[in-house]
């Protein structure tokens, strides 16, 4: 009978274990999914007017670079990364420089959502006087799902240390439910 008693209360121990364990396993539905992209036009990139140009610069959460899309040497620059973000009020901008542009995107994140920016170059001025800045572009999921099939996933070595936990490690590709 003790016996009988002790294997019970095991078992049921055994599953309010697991039951934790499943509830804290899961902070995707108490966080947003931030997925971020480059992806341009090699033929236009750097041409004064061009509005769809490569990024190779950093992407920023409010004054706070959270990534860099630079890479020395490549002819083609698609790369993704995604982030768990809390909820909130968040304003994303991408630049070549070392400190956030004054032009910026701001996005309320809701638990349990996902969302996609675009990364590009555009450019100003004549072709002695040029002007390249970044640019972040909300899109659909449809939209990042197609121009993303070939993309690699940003390097570790560019990520702030400061945000390195919140990248979301097993999305390289995007799929829209």
């Amino acid at each position: 009978m003790k016996k009988q008693r002790r294997i019970v209360k095991l078992f049921w121990a055994a599953v309010t274990l697991l039951g934790a364990n499943a509830a804290t396993a899961q902070p995707a539905t108490n966080s947003a999914t931030v997925t971020f992209y480059s992806h341009g036009n090699r033929w236009t990139s750097g041409l004064p007017g061009s509005n769809h140009g490569i990024f190779y610069g950093r992407v920023f959460s409010g004054e706070n670079a959270l990534f860099s899309f630079f890479r020395p040497f490549v002819l083609k620059n698609n790369q993704i990364i995604s982030f768990h973000f809390p909820p909130g009020e968040y304003a994303f901008s991408a630049s070549y420089g070392k400190h956030a542009p004054k032009k910026r995107i701001s996005v309320t994140l809701n638990p349990g959502q996902r969302y996609f920016f675009r990364a590009q170059s555009e450019s100003r001025g004549v072709v002695e006087i040029e002007f390249e800045r970044g640019r972040l572009d909300q899109v659909s999921c449809e939209t990042a799902s197609e121009e993303t099939k070939d993309a690699k996933p940003v390097a570790e070595k560019k990520i702030a240390k400061q945000f390195a936990a919140s990248v979301v490690s097993t999305q390289i590709s995007v799929a829209c439910p």
